[in-house]
């Protein structure tokens, strides 16, 4: 008997109002791994000023994403700096994000080509925001 292989797959977000938006780009990562890690958050500001800051907090969104059944591991986490140790401690073959990153040098994307991580980029074709409902 062979064993197969468990694909591991991570997205990264600060998951802020949790929507159908974030369901379906969940329900999307989770197709392309068997297991998928959730890196949260817990303040985008820290790295970009210009980002809106959560209205929920952490525990909150945390509570939120272990009640999605796409969501096996929840890592929080505060800026962009920590990536490189998560990535270290949570080996991956799957980095799942947004398509608007695809042409972008994103924080770790010269970590995941070095490691042969592939990279999947899912598309947004919803009009959930989590900057609607805030207004």
């Amino acid at each position: 008997m062979g064993l197969t292989k468990t694909i591991t797959g991570i997205t990264f977000s600060a998951f802020d109002l949790l929507h159908a938006g974030h369901v379906r780009m969940l329900e999307e990562a989770k197709q392309h791994c068997d297991y998928l890690i959730v890196g949260l958050q817990t303040d985008p500001t820290l790295d970009r000023p210009e980002k809106n800051k959560p209205t929920q907090s952490v525990v909150e969104r945390y509570i939120q994403l272990t009640g999605c059944k796409f969501v096996d591991e929840i890592i929080p986490y505060a800026a962009d700096q920590d990536l490189q140790s998560i990535l270290q401690a949570f080996p991956t073959d799957v980095k799942i994000l947004g398509d608007e990153y695809k042409d972008k040098n994103f924080t770790g994307r010269d970590y995941f080509e070095q490691k042969g991580i592939k990279l999947v980029f899912n598309t947004r074709n919803h009009r959930f925001s989590s900057s609607e409902l805030r207004k």
